[in-house]
């Protein structure tokens, strides 16, 4: 199956550890080349985004609702393999999902891991109530997606208010449906409760993110033995917010600092 994989590397060679993005439910490999793979190459990180199988341009969209979230580290692995040296993995919402179960069952594959608004080890089924309870339609948009309906409910759990609507427009159009199988393995426990991280590991979230909650961001932390970092006010899609430096900022202390030393 072919994968789309989207590169970015610095000028001259890196002895950085390389970094692989991992989106989330309903994206692709798009929503890291907006931002933050040129960021990240800028400075000194050969840097690589997928799209898992189903998503963006790669192959499978046929298939797609038939999917699981072991399929999705199978294509993570695939891309892990072609790679020099270890990379470390950063997931976003779903793919944090995906990076945690790597972590589980791959750990000597990588140099780190850095979760950004994740779903946590024990599953997203309370966020999906908690979303629910809070507005139902927006709950149910997200649940029961695909690419016939109107995706501006989408907009409003994924986006910022404060995102001007030209972005808002183009990126609701790259939004597309997600596995039925994967989004119903979400609910459930993705890793162990006695998991812990070899590697260095980042967690953030934040206050305002209408999809995993604060509270979750912590309870991910605990699990861990790690503090997480809580911005107070950026929207789940972190990468694209208005504020995504200020994100990708304490990425790239956590690299320069916890990798860099880790590695030596």
């Amino acid at each position: 199956m072919n994968l789309e994989l989207i590169e970015y590397h610095p000028q001259g060679v890196s002895s950085e550890a390389p970094l692989l993005f991992v989106h989330g439910a309903c994206h692709g490999a798009w929503c890291w080349e907006k931002n933050f793979l040129p960021y990240f190459a800028d400075k000194g990180f050969s840097s690589y985004a997928l799209s898992l199988r189903g998503h963006g341009e790669s192959d499978g969209f046929e298939n797609l609702h038939s999917y699981t979230l072991q399929d999705y580290m199978d294509d993570v692995l695939e891309v892990i393999a072609r790679l020099r040296n270890k990379p470390v993995l950063i997931g976003h919402s779903m793919g944090g999902g995906i990076v945690q179960k790597i972590l589980h069952q791959h750990p000597d594959l990588i140099s780190g891991t850095v979760l950004v608004a994740s779903i946590p080890p024990h599953g997203g089924m309370r966020d999906l109530f908690r979303l629910m309870f809070r507005n139902f339609k927006e709950a149910m948009q997200l649940f029961t997606y695909n690419e016939k309906r109107d995706a501006s409910l989408l907009a409003n759990v994924f986006f910022s208010k404060e995102l001007p609507m030209e972005k808002k427009d183009e990126w609701v159009k790259l939004l597309q449906p997600e596995s039925l199988k994967a989004r119903t393995e979400m609910n459930g426990k993705i890793v162990p409760k006695n998991i812990s991280a070899k590697a260095p590991m980042l967690v953030l979230g934040s206050k305002q993110d209408r999809m995993i909650s604060e509270k979750t961001t912590r309870r991910i932390g605990k699990t861990y033995g790690i503090e997480p970092v809580l911005f107070p006010n950026v929207s789940h899609d972190m990468m694209l917010d208005p504020e995504w430096e200020a994100v990708a900022g304490h990425i790239l202390a956590f690299l320069n600092e916890s990798i860099s030393e880790w590695r030596r």
